[in-house]
């Protein structure tokens, strides 16, 4: 397996694992509190003027199956049964009646008013929008064993996409805010967002400052999808907004899991192929394209998100399988992936769009952050190998050039100046405030000075070891170190010069770049 294919293979297994662990966690949710009947209900036509529930057994009214409840575009009444056992009268706790939906409602419980979701109405103008999830107070005297009648006045007549079933729940229990309740099956997916803002900054930067930009901006966006997404669907257990919000947060849920299959589908295009970006784009536009009808076709935005997934993964899939059959590393892992998500998704169904799905997508990016540092650490130690070769060749032609025309600086000494050649020189050492020079044939000459300035002049042959030390590194002939930490170093003409212990590593380092060459 190439270096470039490596990752895919690990990638597929873990979104594979994922995809199935993540479905195995336990429901959170708890135990549900006592819903009204599913069964047929009573509706009748409702007035802006209505003060009580009206007469069931009009003409104007008609039995339709609770699913099929819709106040969208309409004002109306709806009576629901609502069978109560003892156990679900217990305890001393307040009870209340939650409402989940997209409208506003007006309820009373067996004839009497508990209370208002926003203000239903005959239009837009008199209707004020109730939120998405509401919890009203039922007191312990409206309430009995047995059958008990729950009247709804509800209109919907905000918002602009006309849903299948606009009118999710109706439930009986204690008294709670219902965004705790529905928080409690969304809390396992809220882990993910920290992995989803990592990858967003991680990738964000690597985008900006590596060569690679479009795979690392490919994988930002998908971390950018996924955490909105996240977001978006953790909404209504985070705020109970108002309903025509609905609209907004269950398209941009499609939105944003189309924009994960298509980045990631895209990401695989780039690492598994050689081809320009134009024939990429090309390829993304046509599963683009297929997109649409699959929105438009597929019934509630459940389906219509499932739709989107299944796209993009067959998309993979298909895309794999040509792969494998042209044996290329990491294929088959990411066709039995694409084709378990595919199973998991179609065998789960809801609890994996809500939880699953982004554990998937967050390991899947954790796995890709883990993989673009190790290229970024790989990248930045090869860099520097080549900058230390780099230097290794400046050294060596600097010290050919210092043997072929040596370089000479200016020394003075008791009011006469000398120009001497830095080939002679094995050594300068600091004496007060002169700098004594030990020559190639065994002189020993004071000259006015300072180590300092004196060493800004010599050619980069000359190496600082001490304070008090510069040597000519063509005249080392060996580094010791002993037990305390310090060393020292073995000219050719015998001396030895000591090293301090601080910089003895960079002395040391420095010494091997320093070598020319054999």
């Amino acid at each position: 397996m190439t270096a470039r294919h490596a990752p895919l293979r690990l990638i597929a297994q873990l979104f594979a694992v994922l995809s199935v662990a993540c479905c195995l966690l336990p429901d959170a949710s708890g135990q549900a509190p006592r819903h009204v009947a599913i069964e047929d209900v009573r509706v009748c036509p409702a007035n802006n003027g209505d003060t009580a529930p009206p007469d069931y057994s009009a003409a104007e009214c008609r039995s339709v199956p609770i699913q099929e409840l819709d106040p969208q575009g309409t004002h109306i009444w709806a009576r629901l049964r609502l069978p109560l056992g003892t156990e679900n009268l217990r305890g001393d706790g307040p009870f209340g009646l939650m409402v989940m939906g997209k409208m506003s409602s007006e309820i009373y419980v067996n004839e009497h008013l508990v209370g208002t979701n926003g203000q239903p109405g005959d239009d837009r103008r008199s209707e004020t929008a109730g939120r998405i999830d509401a919890s009203l107070f039922v007191p312990h005297t409206l309430v009995r064993t047995g059958d008990n009648t729950i009247d709804i006045r509800m209109s919907s007549h905000y918002g602009w996409l006309e849903l299948a079933s606009p009118v999710h729940a109706v439930q009986f229990g204690r008294y709670q805010d219902p965004t705790r309740i529905i928080i409690t099956g969304y809390w396992p997916s809220l882990i993910t967002f920290g992995v989803f803002l990592v990858g967003l900054v991680f990738f964000g930067v690597t985008t900006w400052r590596n060569e690679d930009r479009s795979t690392s901006a490919l994988l930002a966006a998908a971390a950018l999808f996924a955490g909105t997404e996240l977001l978006v669907e953790t909404a209504r257990g985070l705020v109970a907004y108002p309903y025509p919000f609905h609209d907004v947060r269950l398209v941009l849920i499609t939105l944003c899991a189309a924009g994960f299959g298509i980045c990631v589908f895209a990401y695989l295009l780039e690492r598994m192929t050689s081809l320009g970006w134009q024939s990429r784009l090309v390829r993304v536009l046509a599963v683009l394209i297929v997109l649409v009808p699959v929105v438009i076709i597929m019934p509630g935005f459940d389906g219509k998100t499932v739709g989107v997934l299944t796209t993009c993964a067959l998309a993979g899939l298909a895309w794999s399988a040509l792969w494998a059959f042209q044996r290329k590393p990491g294929a088959l892992g990411l066709a039995a992936a694409f084709t378990l998500f595919l199973l998991v998704l179609y065998q789960v169904g809801s609890y994996f769009l809500d939880v699953g799905y982004f554990y998937a997508a967050a390991g899947v990016l954790a796995f890709a952050m883990y993989q673009q540092a190790q290229s970024l650490v790989a990248e930045r130690r090869q860099r520097r190998l080549e900058a230390r070769r780099a230097l290794k060749l400046e050294t060596a032609l600097d010290q050919a050039r210092q043997k072929s025309a040596p370089a000479q600086i200016q020394l003075v000494s008791a009011g006469r100046v000398d120009y001497v050649s830095t080939d002679r020189i094995v050594q300068l050492k600091a004496a007060g405030d002169y700098v004594e020079l030990h020559f190639e044939d065994g002189r020993t000459t004071l000259y006015t000075g300072t180590l300092g300035g004196l060493e800004n002049e010599l050619p980069p042959a000359f190496l600082r070891v001490h304070r008090s030390h510069v040597v000519n590194t063509l005249f080392v002939s060996a580094l010791e170190r002993d037990a305390g930490g310090t060393g020292e170093l073995i000219l050719s003409n015998g001396a030895r010069v000591p090293v301090s212990r601080r910089i003895l590593p960079t002395v040391r380092s420095a010494l091997a770049e320093k070598r020319p060459p054999q």
